[in-house]
């Protein structure tokens, strides 16, 4: 019983840092979303079975001592109980990832991840960029507006309300140039 007892409270209290730090401090660098494995079944998709990455395996382990909490309970033999809390887990993360997952991403998802490469899209200087000092962009990105802190690539002013092309972004900080600048350019030729 204390086995599973640990087990739950770790993976919840985990799972609940993990949640805080990703939805209400937008912080995702720690590398829980990192894949651990990268498994492809054909018919049945087997690595929606197996927890995939630091996340869900806190997601199976929740489920998983819940489960054997409940199981233990109920007076169930360990040698019965276990494996049937493994496969409850197993069915847990199918359901999130096969099912659930793609529902949140579609309803209410965050589109744009860290690693989202935003070279080449258009935004809108909404913060003037001094030439040697930062400035605020907004972009839209699958329908939703993000602001990012910006520097001119070419330390040249920006005034707001100037269209711009994001060259390279890093976590919330982007370097951007002017549609002008770009246009003389190709003008120059």
């Amino acid at each position: 019983m204390e086995f599973y007892i640990i087990v739950t409270v770790v993976c919840v209290t985990a799972f609940t840092a993990d949640m805080i730090l990703r939805y209400m401090e937008k912080i995702r660098s720690f590398g829980m979303e990192t894949r651990l494995h990268n498994i492809k079944g054909k018919t049945i998709p087997i690595e929606d079975l197996i927890p995939h990455n630091i996340t869900m395996i806190t997601v199976f382990g929740t489920a998983f001592g819940a489960f054997g909490i409940v199981m233990k309970l109920l007076g169930i033999h360990p040698f019965v109980s276990f494996p049937l809390a493994v496969f409850f887990g197993c069915m847990v993360n199918f359901t999130v990832m096969h099912f659930i997952k793609p529902v949140i991403q579609h309803v209410g998802g965050d589109d744009l991840s860290a690693r989202t490469d935003l070279s080449g899209a258009e935004a809108i200087c909404i913060e003037r960029i001094g030439g040697d000092d930062y400035g605020k962009i907004e972009l839209v990105y699958k329908g939703r507006h993000y602001e990012f802190e910006a520097v001119s690539e070419y330390e040249t002013d920006i005034e707001k309300g100037e269209r711009v092309y994001v060259l390279y972004r890093e976590e919330q900080f982007c370097v951007v140039e002017k549609q002008s600048e770009v246009l003389d350019v190709i003008n120059e030729k």
